[in-house]
């Protein structure tokens, strides 16, 4: 083979070597719970965290509020359920982020903060959390 094959076989599979190992870097962000992030157990890995929003502190850069695990279908909030707050310095704050709201949260917790630092914030769509609304009846045709 010549040279300019080989090299570009080099090019080629250094470029795809680098590809996947992006990829397996920035794809594999795992869910966890708000109990797992506030354990001894958590390293400061970069997490998604699905959340309900409980009170917003400060909608204003930096966004502040506290979540906690959304309860299961059916199920009120624990009173004893473990809340966190979070901090978001984006500029990209959803319109539809209000009490309630449920999210999805990526970023790392900061033990020393005692904060949930988020570099991205999501919103649900609020058909999927909120009671369906209920149109009227039509009138009966005579």
């Amino acid at each position: 083979m010549s040279a300019k094959v080989i090299a570009i076989i080099l090019l080629f599979a250094v470029a795809v070597a680098g590809a996947v190992t992006l990829a397996l870097y920035e794809g594999g962000v795992e869910y966890r719970s708000v109990d797992q992030l506030t354990a001894e157990s958590y390293g400061g890995e970069r997490v998604k965290v699905k959340a309900q929003v409980l009170e917003i502190s400060s909608p204003f850069k930096p966004t502040v509020f506290t979540c906690a695990d959304i309860p299961a279908e059916g199920q009120q909030l624990d009173a004893n359920a473990r809340v966190i707050t979070v901090i978001y310095e984006g500029d990209d704050v959803p319109q539809n982020l209000k009490k309630a709201a449920h999210v999805t949260l990526e970023g790392r917790y900061d033990h020393k903060r005692g904060a949930f630092v988020a570099t991205m914030i999501q919103t649900q769509c609020p058909s999927r959390y909120e009671g369906q609304e209920l149109t009227p009846a039509e009138p009966a045709q005579p």
